[in-house]
């Protein structure tokens, strides 16, 4: 008994999704170093604009089946009966993808495992997102949230280093072993987790936005109720027969098949993705997103050509650029408590305040400038801390729609709701994001030149903090609050 309410506990729920969120982020970035390397010795690619080539195909594959996979993922999700199918289908496909890029010695073979890899971290990080939502509820979701994040940058962190120590000590298979065990342990850790009502919640939804129905599916919810709830025999009973103890639309001769309480009144199911996509709170959340995640990815691919070319400095500096960005995001459990207990609104609003300053200011780091290293450092340090501060929160508050949604219009998702959707098209935006983010920065720089490049990034940054400000949600278990237009 104790064991399997460990296993329904949310606690080892949001373990297993982050273990996921870390296993996959590290198997996609475990191959980042080797590709190259990959593509000379086992493709036979000679030519090195050739092997420019592929490398870019390959790393773009991956993005753009994040995208695409995400929208598919999350429809899925909300119409079968559980979110471990799903899930356990995007980690089978991770463990083939990274059998392909392990024994694969053609070119379609490793552009296909690309593909696969990009389809299977949009199914875990979308399916994952939703299962935590279910477990948690709305107001907890910033923490838990906060942990997964945690775990994506660490991954981030280690995969790179990690995949080129392994090639250069142990040989280009044994690369990807870790992440096979790691894959192996998820897959059983997931088939652990016992899911309330087989699927989460699923009654209707109550103030607070969370749903009604809290039985496991197997008789242990309604034990519980027994034991705990009313007449458990832990207090004296009171018998109330006046008439107002009755409710007037209750039927006068009530039996066990009959509800005791009014229903409330349900709304036509209508299509999820057009309620959520003509809902400006949603949309701010999207485009803020899509925004700070291309802003970063953006850094990608200029930082090392600018330092490169305007300080001298190599491949050692711009990683500890990188780490600048990266490092904040460790703390990304305390963004999810900070959410939590203030709302999206002012965490995320803080970051984008902090965010819109430290990208301007690298307008100040020109050629010929004075310590250009402390100076890049601090101002992306300050960058990675407001995205630290504001990712998380408009991820909160887009699930945040979902819920205020379902309480004003009861059934208007349908029975199965629209988080999983609804976080499939948040991540959509954060891969699209990643796919134009490096693109745009690039071009930018050659067009306007890096001051004019931060100055734009600082100035999409105030764009996003104004639309933040006016439609963001407030404190989540409020439900309700916040503007919810154009459903």
């Amino acid at each position: 008994m104790f064991l399997r309410s460990f296993r329904a506990s949310s606690t080892f729920t949001v373990f297993v999704v982050c273990v996921a969120v870390f296993a996959d982020v590290l198997l996609q970035n475990l191959v980042v170093p080797v590709l190259p390397y990959a593509l000379r010795e086992r493709v036979g690619l000679t030519d090195e604009r050739e092997v420019q080539r592929w490398n870019s195909i390959l790393l773009a594959a991956f993005g753009g089946t994040f995208m695409l996979g995400s929208f598919f993922s999350g429809y899925i999700a909300d119409y079968v009966p559980t979110r471990r199918t799903p899930f356990i289908f995007g980690l089978l496909l991770s463990f083939a993808s990274t059998l392909c890029l392990a024994l694969g010695t053609t070119l379609p073979i490793l552009l296909s495992a690309r593909l696969l890899e990009g389809l299977s971290t949009a199914i875990v990080a979308t399916v994952g997102t939703a299962l935590m939502r279910d477990v948690v509820g709305q107001d907890r979701l910033g923490r838990a949230m906060g942990f997964s994040s945690m775990s994506l940058s660490m991954a981030l962190l280690l995969g790179p280093v990690l995949g080129g120590v392994l090639y250069e000590y142990c040989g280009y298979f044994e690369t990807f072993l870790p992440a096979l065990v790691l894959l192996g342990v998820e897959v059983w850790l997931r088939v652990l987790i016992v899911e309330n009502g087989e699927k989460g919640q699923k009654g209707p939804v109550m103030d607070g936005g969370e749903r009604g129905d809290k039985g496991t599916g197997d008789g242990e919810g309604a034990a519980v109720e027994a034991e705990t709830g009313a007449g458990a025999g832990t207090g004296p009973e009171v018998h109330d027969h006046s008439p107002r103890a009755i409710p007037q639309n209750c039927p006068a001769n009530p039996v066990e098949s009959q509800p005791l309480l009014p229903t409330p009144p349900t709304h036509p199911a209508r299509n999820a993705y057009l309620v959520l996509l003509t809902t400006p709170r949603f949309l701010v959340s999207m485009m803020g997103l899509f925004i700070l995640n291309s802003t970063a990815c953006g850094f990608d691919a200029v930082i090392s050509p600018y330092i490169s070319s305007t300080f001298g400095l190599g491949p050692v500096h711009a990683a500890a650029l990188f780490l600048a960005i990266a490092i904040p995001m460790l703390f990304s459990p305390l963004t999810g408590a900070l959410t939590d207990r203030f709302g999206p609104k002012i965490v995320a609003s803080t970051g984008l305040a902090i965010a819109a300053p430290a990208l301007a200011a690298l307008s100040l780091v020109p050629a010929g400038a004075a310590k250009p290293m402390a100076k890049l450092w601090g101002l992306l340090f300050a960058f990675g801390v407001a995205l630290a501060l504001s990712l998380i929160p408009l991820r909160v508050d887009a699930a945040a729609v979902v819920r205020d949604i379902e309480f004003q219009q009861p059934g208007i998702f349908g029975p199965r709701g629209a988080h999983a959707r609804a976080f499939g098209l948040v991540n959509g935006m954060l891969a699209a994001g990643g796919m134009v983010g490096p693109l745009a920065a690039g071009y930018l720089r050659m067009w306007i030149g890096w001051s004019g490049m931060a100055w734009w990034m600082g100035g999409m940054s105030l764009l996003v903090l104004g639309f933040v400000v006016v439609f963001t949600g407030g404190r989540v278990g409020n439900t309700g609050s916040g503007e919810l237009k154009g459903q």
